[in-house]
């Protein structure tokens, strides 16, 4: 973790401030006290545009020429399945606890092959990967905990109680 102090500022920034929709969420069910679905969706559906992001990006790493992953069809392939995670947890829109589930599926996985698969990634990429990873993942998790212990009320009954 010592690593991220070399992080350009940018990718640090920007990074970290991809979390905000992740945190926001269960934030306002834990505010309000009460479980949310649309605003639950809402949060399956930014993990999902993130998910895909991430396979995106190993594509993009394996195209440049001289990259250390060659645009094979292991390393294509596999960026793909981060695309198709995303795609199927969109599809779980009347039951955001299985989109839920998938994000964190997604996002774990598209960990395990940065750190493992692609070794040539920087060491600050690594440690912000896994950082970034881990507070998406809590976040989905404290959204499915809200789940199972709120009551679940509905974005305009929460607008109507003046949030």
């Amino acid at each position: 973790m010592r690593a991220l102090i070399q992080a350009p500022k940018p990718a640090l920034y920007l990074g970290f401030s991809g979390l905000i929709p992740f945190l926001s969420a269960p934030l306002l069910m834990v505010v309000t006290q009460s479980f949310c679905p649309e605003v639950a969706y809402m949060q399956v559906v930014y993990g999902a545009s993130i998910v895909s992001f991430l396979g995106g990006a190993r594509w993009g790493f394996a195209i440049p020429e001289g990259s250390p992953a060659r645009p094979d069809w292991m390393n294509l392939g596999n960026s793909l399945v981060p695309s198709l995670l995303a795609w199927l947890a969109l599809l779980c829109r009347d039951n955001v606890a299985e989109g839920a589930l998938v994000v964190i599926m997604g996002l774990g996985l598209s960990l395990h092959y940065d750190l493992t698969l692609l070794p040539s990634y920087p060491a600050w990429f690594k440690a912000m990967r896994t950082i970034l990873t881990l507070v998406a993942t809590f976040s989905l998790v404290t959204t499915l905990t809200l789940k199972k212990f709120c009551p679940e009320k509905k974005l305009k009954e929460l607008q109507n109680s003046n949030l």
